[in-house]
């Protein structure tokens, strides 16, 4: 379940960077910090789940 979660929160924040550059290309920088932002949180969100993965499979071994 983690590890999905973990997976969910990676490709959100890759989405996030990929619209945020569209963005960025198309429009304006302002208009891009929203999903750069939102990345951001979803890196950390990412960063978070795969440390508690990792020691929930450390714990289990």
């Amino acid at each position: 379940m983690l590890r999905m979660l973990e997976l969910s929160w990676f490709f959100i924040a890759l989405i996030g960077i990929a619209l945020g550059s569209f963005k960025w290309m198309t429009e304006n920088f302002c208009s891009a910090i929203w999903f750069f932002l939102f990345s951001t949180i979803a890196t950390i969100f990412w960063m978070v789940r795969r440390k508690q993965r990792i020691l929930m499979e450390k714990n289990q071994s």
